[in-house]
């Protein structure tokens, strides 16, 4: 798992070149978000906000933030369709240069994920399913803590 989270670090200079604000880098909301446009757009060719806004705890604003910064870098352009209020994304033509940029961070995930084994994975996923209480380290009932000098 750490070397999951690692692997993001190469992110720094990839955010860094494109102008991507650590918020829409590291907060893992924003990151599905992408990734859902991107599937989408694998799937229709476009996408619209409600197809973001309805899988996110994210609030409506927030989304369109989010777009508004993608089309204003160029990730994505905007058409209208018969009903003016209801815009498309399309990808641009270098959206694929950007989602490449980002390709290295997601070779080191998934390596790290498979050499991990999917054993582990799910031996982690039965010891949550089956704890009904905090493991607390040394089989105690808290944290140690630091006493006030």
């Amino acid at each position: 798992m750490k070397a999951t989270a690692n692997a993001k670090t190469e992110l720094n200079s990839v955010s860094n070149e494109l102008g991507i604000p650590d918020l829409y880098i590291y907060d893992q909301r924003y990151t599905v978000l992408f990734l859902l446009a991107e599937i989408t757009i694998r799937e229709k060719g476009f996408f619209v906000s409600k197809d973001l806004k309805d899988q996110t705890n994210l609030s409506d604003k927030s989304v369109e933030r989010l777009i508004n910064f993608l089309v204003k870098k160029k990730f994505f352009l905007i058409k209208t369709g018969k009903d003016k209020r209801i815009k498309y994304y399309y990808p641009s033509k270098n959206l694929h240069k950007h989602l490449m940029a980002t390709w290295a961070v997601r070779i080191e995930q998934n390596k790290a994920v498979a050499d991990f084994g999917s054993n582990n994975l799910n031996q982690i996923l039965k010891f949550f399913e089956e704890s009904k209480e905090y493991p607390f380290p040394d089989g105690g009932n808290k944290f140690k803590t630091i006493s006030k000098s």
